[in-house]
């Protein structure tokens, strides 16, 4: 059951996920600045906003907004920081070290009963990424699940100044 909701939610994340921007020569990867938030997370100030932001959309839907998850937001550094270093915006980098959104989960140790990703690239700040992500269906289907309780979000920049974003939703798998 695992792998069918990670095939059917992977899938919701794909159409419309491309918004590429012309990119550099290859560059060095840093992460964006990072700073204790009162989410009680790691986050920076524009991965802060964007969790801001996604959960002002579910409220206004009347959904619950999502708790940060230390191990989804693992997840979804290791993704942006791999999107920048191999300069791809791709759910699956084979390359990687960890090229799948499952390897990902597998990795940080996130049992999940369900599981999205949402990635971007080519956006400056917080408000025209979660606004791009809202004008995708399957994008939006992800911000909007109402099976997602936990997100993690990461915002890696290369040298040259090119944001990469990702979003993980989940719900963890619970015993019975």
């Amino acid at each position: 059951m695992r792998s069918s909701h990670f095939f059917l939610f992977a899938l919701s994340g794909l159409a419309g996920c491309a918004f590429p921007a012309p990119l550099p020569p290859a560059a060095p990867v840093r992460p964006v600045p990072v700073q204790r938030a009162a989410t009680g997370g790691p986050y920076s100030g524009m991965e802060t906003r964007i969790l801001s932001l996604v959960n002002a959309e579910r409220r206004e839907r009347g959904l619950r907004p999502l708790v940060w998850n230390d191990r989804l937001d693992q997840a979804a550094k290791l993704h942006a920081r791999s999107m920048a270093t191999y300069r791809k915006m791709s759910h699956v980098i084979p390359e990687a070290r960890l090229p799948t959104l499952s390897a990902r989960a597998q990795h940080v140790q996130y049992p999940y009963a369900m599981i999205a990703e949402n990635i971007a690239l080519g956006y400056t700040d917080a408000e025209s990424v979660v606004r791009g992500w809202m004008g995708s269906p399957g994008h939006r289907r992800n911000i909007l699940s109402p099976e997602a309780a936990e997100i993690g979000t990461g915002v890696v920049s290369s040298k040259t100044g090119g944001l990469y974003f990702c979003q993980v939703f989940g719900r963890r798998l619970t015993s019975i």
